[in-house]
């Protein structure tokens, strides 16, 4: 761009820098899908531990190999979630154990659901890759896990 504008040339400018740009529709969906979980009645568990961002922590899944499963962790007041996520699925335990339904859950709404046995070990298949969470069921109380990116 040479300088000076011309004033059609700045508007021309100004108009383009103006125009909107699409939105990426998986940053709408997931976006409505965050949303909509504000009117649920369940404990936010919070992210404690992912070995994929930690790299002390990936040194705990299987010596920190390549292609070991990925650890994530998460806990509240009442209940702790740790999962082992790789490309067979996930493996998990509720903590403390006792049996309840675990849904995997993306922006698309629930995916697979599976019940947690008396001590708490779950299995889930994979998740599709982008935004995850689990949806874990106690009794009468409701968990949820904050979104990853499986």
């Amino acid at each position: 761009m040479n300088l000076p504008l011309t004033d059609d040339e700045l508007l021309q400018e100004l108009s383009a820098a103006l125009r909107e740009q699409p939105a990426d529709e998986d940053i709408v969906r997931a976006g409505r899908a965050a949303f909509s979980w504000r009117t649920v009645d369940a404990e936010l568990l919070a992210l404690d531990l992912d070995s994929a961002a930690d790299p002390a922590a990936s040194a705990l899944v299987r010596g920190g190999e390549l292609g070991a499963p990925r650890m994530l962790a998460f806990g509240g007041d009442q209940l702790s979630v740790e999962i082992e996520l790789d490309e067979a699925g996930i493996a998990g335990q509720l903590t403390p154990a006792r049996t309840g339904q675990v849904t995997l859950v993306t922006p698309d709404g629930p995916q697979f659901t599976a019940q947690a046995d008396d001590v708490g070990g779950f299995t889930l298949p994979a998740p599709p890759s982008g935004p995850m969470r689990l949806d874990c069921v106690q009794g009468s109380v409701r968990f949820v896990t904050q979104w990853v990116t499986a």
